[in-house]
């Protein structure tokens, strides 16, 4: 039986001082939510490399529409397309990583400081997230203080 690159992934960045965060997705949630926004903020006292976040769509929403996740300094409650951009979260389940150079043509394939306390958010871009369910996983290594 042989692993998936990304759960091999998994196991040396645990092996090696890293963490998974989760932050479980309702449509209904995010759509209510302030301007579309819900978020995970770091729980570590620490800044954190982010190394890696993989949106899993488990049910799509029920009409059109499209999800950016980021990181920002600015609130929980501030869009940002710096880790995921437009992912279409309508037209079919899917696990969506954002080290894949083929979204966004690579512009966010890449390890991203998180300050302490600060967050990821992700936003309901366009059209309503009614209906859809998924997880975001966050992979990260706490920083020395």
């Amino acid at each position: 039986m042989s692993l998936t690159s990304s759960v091999a992934d998994a196991i040396a960045l645990l092996a090696s001082g890293g963490k998974i965060g989760t932050k479980a997705l309702v449509g209904a949630t995010i759509h209510a939510a302030a301007g579309g926004v819900v978020s995970w903020q770091n729980p570590e006292s620490v800044a954190i490399l982010i190394t890696r976040v993989l949106l899993d769509l488990t049910t799509v929403s029920t009409g059109a529409c499209t999800l950016d996740v980021g990181i920002t300094t600015a609130s929980a409650a501030t869009s940002s397309d710096t880790l995921l951009d437009g992912i279409d979260a309508n037209s079919a389940i899917g696990l969506f990583d954002h080290m894949n150079a083929a979204l966004d043509t690579g512009t966010n394939a890449f390890a991203q400081k998180l300050a302490a306390g600060k967050w990821v958010t992700i936003d309901e871009k366009t059209g309503d997230a009614t209906g859809l369910v998924g997880t975001l996983y966050i992979q990260y290594i706490p920083l020395a203080a």
